[in-house]
């Protein structure tokens, strides 16, 4: 390994309304996700909320997503304040670690539990890794105008308190940690920054207790984004739960923005991973990693968890959750309609075009098409990955979830390649016929019913 590899995938959370499942891309009842945390007290915090529309949702600094970790619900909530709409989330990464050691095959990344831990990889092929309790190894989060903004409803969230309740000392604490996150934002660790004076080392400035924005002083953030997160993770400082496998050396960077408004953007999430993979200190220096895939995999409860169904859309690399039926027992509380959840690949791994081919199905040739990478459009002749794969799996469904053991990560390898999580190991099982797609008559299914047998859909007999 002479250069560090890596990939970036930049993922949409959408969420519409009238206010679990999986997405790979190549390279019942109350549920308490049996998550394991740091001991660290020193680099805090260690969560924190994305929370500048219409979404509310929780993060953690070692790769648990959407889940309130701190009391073990559902961690995203749409509208704001009213039904959670997703328990949980995560990245999760499968492929072949060509290192030397055994076994090849390794899974890792966060579902319901996570094999990451806190903080950067030090150096290439080194093992080290920042303390986690380290004051710089935290999750920093930034917001334009904090220094004005009413910030009584975001002392109340990262409070878990009533906005009534709400004293003026959390809303001082609140502004103080956006103003600390501002000025030690971790661009040297690759945290994104707008840079005026193009130097490549941030230096943001505080005039009169209000941060000075871009182009007039370097600024934190992404897109033009008004709140956005970051912290980087790694694969070292934490055994993997899907079996007694070897630390391979990732890192993951993880990117979380969205925008303070009113139209189709203020009921979305942006999230841009970059996976970089730096080795450990018995890495080669020729490893590889072949045949690797990345995926979106989310545990989506729209308010109450026994009526929603899972489908994609393969033209627009989105999988989504739907309500069963038009009224929610917990939405109607609150006396609106249940809200559709969805995750949209907008950027995959970018991969050489080939010609005569239309992998990404925009009606280009992929040898003269271009891509996307760190938002920027590339030269000719690349292009990115649409989603490849899409599968669901429930408890008392046809396919379970994965077990924490290395059947598991198999049966994750498997998934990912687009085939069915059953518990065997390689070759992949042969999957059946595809229940989703509706490609021939007579010989699919459009639904599950809730009790996890199929249907055929009446639509199309």
């Amino acid at each position: 390994m002479k250069r560090i590899a890596f990939a970036t995938l930049i993922v949409a959370l959408i969420v519409a309304g009238d206010v679990g499942f999986l997405e790979a891309i190549d390279s019942g009842g109350p549920k308490i996700a049996p998550v394991s945390r740091g001991t660290g007290s020193a680099g805090l915090p260690i969560r924190t909320k994305m929370n500048v529309n219409s979404i509310s949702s929780w993060y953690d600094a070692d790769g648990t997503e959407e889940i309130n970790s701190s009391t073990g619900n559902s961690g995203l909530t749409y509208p704001q304040g009213t039904a959670g709409a997703i328990f949980t989330a995560g990245l999760m990464w499968t492929g072949e670690f060509n290192d030397g050691q055994t076994p090849i095959i390794r899974t890792n990344g966060h579902s319901y539990n996570t094999g990451l831990a806190r903080g950067a990889i030090l150096g290439t092929r080194t093992g080290l890794v920042e303390d986690p309790a380290a004051d710089d190894v935290r999750i920093w989060r930034v917001r334009r105008g904090y220094a004005s903004a009413d910030l009584r409803r975001d002392a109340a969230e990262l409070n878990s308190t009533a906005i009534a309740n709400v004293s003026d000392g959390q809303i001082a604490a609140v502004r103080a940690q956006y103003e600390k996150d501002w000025l030690e934002w971790p661009a040297a660790k690759g945290a994104p920054f707008y840079d005026a004076d193009s130097d490549g080392v941030y230096t943001p400035m505080i005039v009169n207790g209000a941060p000075v924005l871009f182009p007039d002083a370097d600024e934190p953030g992404i897109a033009d984004a008004d709140q956005v997160i970051w912290y980087t993770a790694n694969d070292i400082g934490r055994s993997s739960p899907w079996g007694s496998t070897p630390a391979a050396g990732m890192e993951m960077q993880l990117t979380i923005w969205g925008y303070a408004r009113t139209d189709a953007l203020g009921h979305v999430l942006f999230k841009k991973y970059r996976v970089i993979y730096k080795g450990t200190g018995s890495t080669p220096a020729n490893a590889n990693i072949t045949n690797m895939y990345l995926a979106q995999w989310s545990d989506p409860d729209l308010g109450a968890f026994a009526d929603d169904f899972a489908g994609c859309d393969t033209t627009l690399s989105l999988g989504y959750c739907y309500n069963g039926s038009s009224v929610d027992a917990q939405y109607s509380g609150f006396g609106i309609p249940p809200p559709a959840v969805g995750y949209d690949f907008l950027q995959g791994p970018l991969v050489p075009g080939v010609a005569g081919q239309d992998i990404n199905k925009n009606g280009i040739d992929d040898a003269v098409d271009t891509g996307i990478f760190d938002l920027k459009v590339t030269a000719p002749g690349q292009i990115n990955l649409p989603m490849t794969a899409f599968i669901y799996f429930a408890a008392g469904g046809r396919y379970s979830d994965p077990p924490f053991n290395y059947q598991g990560a198999l049966q994750w390898n498997c998934m990912l390649n687009g085939f069915p999580p059953t518990p065997q190991p390689p070759p992949c099982p042969v999957p059946p016929p595809d229940p989703f797609s509706g490609a021939t008559a007579g010989s699919f299914w459009m639904y599950d019913k809730s009790d996890g047998t199929s249907a055929p859909d009446p639509n199309n007999p």
